[in-house]
C-alpha cells in the first residue's frame, strides 16, 4: 500500500503491530526520528477530502503520526490516491521524518506509523537486528508450549524456531497473537520499540535508513509528521469536486478552520509550503 492510498488514514490500510514486526518494519518515535536527526518544526500539506477534515485537529493534539507531503501534488491527485480529495490542509508540525519520495509507511491499530524497510540496501542485515531480541524474548515466554510450523512439524530447538520465525512472517504472527498472553505481548512490542531506537543510534544501521530516505521514484515526498497544528485549508480542483467552492468556504470555516482559497489544476504542480 502506498502512501498515496492512505493519505485519508482510513482505518481498512491500518496493519496490526504483530504484522508490522513480521515484516522487520521500523516503528517511527520521537527517539527513532531523534536518532536520525529529525524533530525539526516544519510546514507541509495533507490532502484529504471533507468529511475526513475534522479529524485532523483531534490527530494533532494526540501522540498519532500522519503522512504529508510539500511536493507533488499533481502527481498525488492524478496518481491513484484512494479517494478524491477536496481540501488540502497546511499544517505546521514537528516532522519525525523526511522522505525524499513514498515511504510505504503504514499506521498501526493504536496509531503508530512504520516504515517498510524491504526496499532498503542491506534490508535483510537491518530486519534481522531488529527481530533478533523480540524472538529470543518470544522464545523465552513460550516454556514448554509446543511451536508447529505451517507443515505441523514440531520446532523443539531455539535454532530451529529462530530460523523459521525470520523466515515465515505468518508464523510469527500465530504464535505472537495465540500463544502468548496480553502482558507477554506487550513487552514484545516494548522490546521491539526500544530495540529500533536503540539501533537508529548507531550509524551502521542508521545509514540504511538515511539512504532509504533519500530515495525518490515517486515525483512527491513524505513528510511523517505529529503534534502538529492546522494553519488552514485551500479547497482543490481534481475534475471530481462535489462542491462549489462557496460550499467548500462554508463547511471548512463551519468545522473551526482558516479557508485560503482555492487550488486550481493548473496551480497543482507549483504549490509548495513556501509558496501557498
Amino acid at each position: 500500500m502506498t502512501f498515496k492510498q492512505f493519505l485519508n488514514e482510513k482505518p481498512s490500510y491500518e496493519r496490526t503491530i504483530a504484522k508490522q514486526m513480521a515484516l522487520g518494519a521500523l516503528p517511527v518515535t520521537d527517539k527513532v526520528a531523534y536518532n536520525l536527526g529529525f524533530g525539526n518544526l516544519t510546514q507541509t500539506f495533507h490532502a484529504t477530502d471533507l468529511d475526513h477534515l475534522k479529524n485532523l485537529k483531534k490527530t494533532g493534539r494526540s501522540k498519532k503520526t500522519i503522512s504529508t507531503f510539500t511536493k507533488g501534488l499533481n502527481k498525488l491527485i492524478h496518481g491513484g490516491m484512494a479517494l478524491d480529495p477536496d481540501v488540502v490542509a497546511k499544517l505546521e508540525g514537528n516532522a519525525m521524518m523526511e522522505f525524499e519520495g513514498d515511504a510505504f509507511s503504514h499506521p498501526d491499530t493504536q496509531g503508530r506509523r512504520w516504515i517498510n524497510t524491504i526496499r532498503a540496501s542491506k534490508s535483510k542485515f537491518l530486519q534481522d537486528a531488529l527481530m533478533t531480541k523480540p524472538i529470543a524474548e518470544m522464545w523465552k515466554f513460550l516454556d514448554d508450549d509446543i511451536v508447529k510450523n505451517d507443515l505441523g512439524k514440531t520446532i523443539d530447538t531455539y535454532d530451529k524456531f529462530f530460523y523459521e520465525m525470520m523466515s515465515d512472517g505468518t508464523l510469527f504472527q500465530r504464535v505472537f497473537n495465540n500463544q502468548l498472553s496480553g502482558k507477554e505481548k506487550q513487552k514484545v512490542i516494548a522490546l521491539y520499540v526500544s530495540n529500533a531506537e536503540n539501533l537508529m543510534s548507531n550509524t551502521m544501521y542508521s545509514k540504511i535508513v538515511n539512504d532509504l530516505l533519500k530515495r525518490n521514484e515517486s515525483g512527491f515526498d513524505e513528510i511523517i509528521m505529529n503534534k502538529f497544528k492546522v494553519l488552514g485549508v485551500y479547497s482543490i480542483e481534481n475534475g471530481k469536486f462535489k462542491f462549489s467552492h462557496d460550499t467548500a468556504k462554508e463547511r471548512i470555516e463551519d468545522i473551526g478552520y482558516k479557508y485560503l482559497g482555492h487550488i486550481s489544476k493548473d496551480e497543482f504542480k507549483n504549490v509548495t509550503p513556501e509558496t501557498y
